[in-house]
Order: C-alpha cells, then sequence, then structure tokens
C-alpha cells in the first residue's frame, strides 16, 4: 500500500482523499440510478425473482472480467514485489501476499458490479430479500474468484514444468480470453432458459445457482456452512498450487525487424509493436473474432476498441526514445509518430478483423464508423496518457488512465446522442474535437520534455 500511495497521482493526501470521494460519489449515483430503475420497472411486479435468477447466472461471467482484467494488470506489476526481494521470505509467501492484495481489487470492482443492484433489490423488496442476494450473488462470487485463483496458480505451475513461465505474457491473456469466449454463450443460454421457465410457470435447476437452491429449500445458514466449507478445501489447494519460484514475464516480442529503428517514425512502431500491452489487446481481439466466427456472430467490429486503449501507454513507453535519442526531434514530429504509429496498428489488426466482419455479413459502411470512433479514441487515450502517465509497476495509474477516457469518450457520445445531429455534423465536431485533443496533446508533451530538460540540467 505504502508503494501504490506514494508515488504518482496518489502520492499527496488531496489526491488520496479526491479519489475516495470520487469512487464513493460514483458508487453512490451509481446505487441511486440502480433503485430507480428497478423500482419503477420490477417494484411490485414479482419479476425481481427471474432476474435475481439472471443475475446469480451472471455472477461466474462478470467475476471472470474483474479477474482478467486485474490479472493482466497485476502481470507488469514486478516492482510492487521489489521490496520483498530484500526480505527473508519465500516465493510461495510472496505469492500468496501479492494474491490477497490483488484479491482486494477484484472484490472492489465486484463491489461496483453487484453492489448497486443488491442494495436496490433489498430497498425495493425488503429486508427479507437480503438472504436472497447474498446465496444468490455474494457467494458464488466467492467461490468463483477462490476456483479462478486456484485455476492460475495450476496453469503457473503446468508452465513450469513445461519450462515455458517468461511467456506467461501470452499464454495466461489467451487462456483468459478463451475463458471468456466460452462463459458468455453459456451464460447467455442460461439467462433464456430462466426467462423461458418463469413464463412456462415451471422451477429451473442449474449448478450456477446451487447457493440460491440450497437457500430457499433449507435456509441461509446451509448455504453459508457450505460456501465456508468449500472455502476452506479451496484455499489450502490454492496455497499448496502457488509456485515455489519466481520467473519474470517477457515483456516484448520481435515482431518487426530491427532495421526499422533506422527511421524515428519506425522505432515508434517497433516500441508499440513489441510491447506487452500490444500483445495482450491482440491476443483478445484475436480470440474474439474467432469467437464471432464460430458463433456466426454478424457484428461490427468492436473488438478494435480494445487496441485504442494503447494511448495510455503510448508516451510513457516511448520516452527512452525522448531521453536517450541524439536528436530528440521535434514535438510535432513525435506525436506524429506517436499517433501515427497507433494508426498503423489500428490498419494492421482492423483488416483482418474487419474481413472476417464482412465475411459475417456486416457491410463496409457499419465498420466504418467503429473505425473512425478508434481513431478518435486513440487520440484521447494518448491524451490521457501524456496527462496522467501510468508509473511503471504501478497498475492503479493505468486503471485511473481508463477510467478517465472512458467518462470522456461516453460523455462526447452521450451529447451526440442526445442532440441527435445529422451523420454530418457529427463527423464535423468530431474532428473539431480530435484538432483540440492533438492540440493539447502536443503542449502537454511540451512541457513534459522542458521538465525532462530541467531535470537533466540539475
Amino acid at each position: 500500500m505504502r508503494r501504490v500511495l506514494g508515488r504518482g497521482l496518489l502520492a499527496t493526501p488531496i489526491s488520496r482523499v479526491s479519489a475516495l470521494v470520487f469512487v464513493i460519489a460514483a458508487f453512490a449515483g451509481f446505487s441511486v440510478m440502480s433503485y430507480v430503475i428497478i423500482r419503477q420497472y420490477f417494484g411490485g411486479t414479482g419479476l425481481l425473482e427471474p432476474v435475481l435468477q439472471v443475475a446469480n447466472v451472471s455472477v461466474g461471467f462478470w467475476s471472470l472480467i474483474a479477474y482478467t482484467l486485474i490479472r493482466v494488470l497485476f502481470m507488469k506489476a514486478d516492482e510492487l514485489l521489489g521490496l520483498s526481494f530484500n526480505l527473508p521470505v519465500t516465493n510461495k509467501e510472496r505469492t500468496l501476499a501479492f494474491a490477497l492484495f490483488e484479491s482486494s481489487i477484484v472484490f472492489l470492482m465486484t463491489v461496483f458490479v453487484f453492489g448497486a443492484f443488491s442494495i436496490s433489490t433489498v430497498l425495493v423488496e425488503g429486508l427479507a430479500y437480503i438472504p436472497k442476494v447474498l446465496a444468490s450473488i455474494w457467494f458464488p462470487a466467492l467461490s468463483t474468484y477462490l476456483l479462478l485463483s486456484l485455476g492460475y496458480y495450476l496453469l503457473e505451475r503446468a508452465l513450469l514444468a513445461f519450462r515455458i513461465s517468461r511467456l506467461r505474457g501470452l499464454i495466461v491473456p489467451l487462456v483468459l480470453a478463451l475463458g471468456l469466449a466460452v462463459v458468455f454463450p453459456y451464460t447467455n443460454e442460461q439467462s433464456t432458459q430462466i426467462a423461458e421457465s418463469y413464463v412456462d410457470g415451471r422451477d429451473y435447476s442449474s449448478p450456477a445457482l446451487f447457493y440460491s437452491k440450497l437457500q430457499e429449500d433449507i435456509g441461509l445458514w446451509c448455504s453459508l456452512l457450505v460456501l465456508l466449507a468449500s472455502s476452506a478445501a479451496i484455499i489450502p489447494a490454492v496455497m499448496a498450487a502457488a509456485p515455489a519460484n519466481y520467473v519474470p514475464v517477457r515483456r516484448f516480442f520481435a515482431l518487426l525487424p530491427s532495421q526499422l529503428a533506422r527511421y524515428r517514425f519506425g522505432t515508434y512502431m517497433l516500441v508499440l509493436f513489441r510491447s506487452f500491452e500490444t500483445m495482450v489487446a491482440v491476443s483478445f481481439i484475436a480470440v474474439y473474432s474467432i469467437f464471432a466466427w464460430i458463433q456466426h456472430l454478424a457484428l461490427p467490429p468492436y473488438a478494435l476498441i480494445l487496441i485504442t486503449f494503447q494511448g495510455i501507454y503510448a508516451y510513457s513507453n516511448s520516452e527512452p526514445l525522448r531521453r536517450m535519442a541524439v536528436n530528440p526531434g521535434r514535438t510535432l514530429a513525435n506525436y506524429v509518430c506517436l499517433a501515427g504509429s497507433q494508426g498503423v496498428l489500428l490498419i494492421a489488426v482492423a483488416i483482418p478483423v474487419g474481413a472476417i466482419s464482412a465475411a459475417q455479413g456486416v457491410a463496409w459502411e457499419a465498420s466504418l464508423p467503429v473505425a473512425g470512433f478508434c481513431f478518435s479514441n486513440i487520440l484521447i487515450s494518448t491524451l490521457i496518457g501524456i496527462a496522467f502517465p501510468p508509473e511503471k509497476g504501478n497498475p492503479f495509474t493505468v486503471l485511473v488512465g481508463m477510467v478517465l477516457t472512458v467518462i470522456v469518450v461516453m460523455i462526447v457520445m452521450l451529447g451526440l446522442n442526445i442532440f441527435n445531429f445529422i451523420p454530418t455534423v457529427n463527423v464535423a465536431i468530431l474532428a473539431a474535437m480530435n484538432l483540440l485533443v492533438a492540440f493539447y496533446s502536443i503542449l502537454g508533451m511540451q512541457r513534459m520534455e522542458r521538465v525532462a530538460r530541467h531535470e537533466m540540467a540539475a
């Protein structure tokens, strides 16, 4: 905690208090919105029972999303463990302590996903719904997280046995993406069957509803005892499966020839294409595209949005180029290289993904707005990465950048939808906004370069 709160955005007490107030205010607003919607559409209708069951079967999917996000972010958090290498602790103790720290973040994300729904359901239906909410949402979420942790450490053991543990930065995201691809259709199928069972007036049973069925048939105490017993069995298994050896993650893969380093733009491309974040994003996009092809999902290539978050890392990852170069170049040229390399990456990924969407029957006219939105998001995320550069080994600064990017993009999209302009006006507004974003990005880079020069002179 001292490592996380002692640097960057969270280093000052005012920033920490502001971040805490922002999180509490966001959760409160989310809860109020959830309460209004549930009371308006489900209050007094008796429909909350099947809705709670649908939420129950989706707990595993959302828990896997939270676990995937945190796991991928924390794979680059080796510096958070730096202090522990000077202490008399084993790698198993280090791994379990890090898992405890990581689990607290997963818990906070789960609270944001299901907390507002749980509170709203209890407020609408009364205190008698507390046992149902606990058995339908929170008990399955805890068991799912423990099972995911056990599966991850077993995978780590297998990678160590095959001597490919350094490649877990590539293998683990692929496995997690495949898990999401498998769980998503299962969750949709379960939700559909629950709705059909409610309409037909029959009960529906599923392994995902295990805790809720125990609570309904026997009582909450039985569900709690089963949860404690299963946790008592899984936690020692997690401790036993934790690897005894620590192997650093390989941070990049040589995908492009090194001869590109002769040119400034080629150097920026090498930094981007070889980065850990690019590898993870492309892995997820590839798995999603294959999944869409198998499931016959005729949707525009929305998965390309994942590649646009590279802008959060683009400035900080390429910082050594500007500090080490004999001729650091003009700010405008550096920004063109920064944004242009991301544009090349977007085109390189968009061509095969767009071809798969076109083969599924999606018109090119439907994919072009997605490409335009992705390019705009690249510029916005690059500006966020310049204003709030993520720190090496501190995944919380990355979360701040992601949250700010999503907030800015959502505000812009919501404003355009509210005013309902014609497409030509929307394009003009987005173009003007992109020019403004690029202008402020260049100003921010100039300021950061001045600070760097003064530090080197001092």
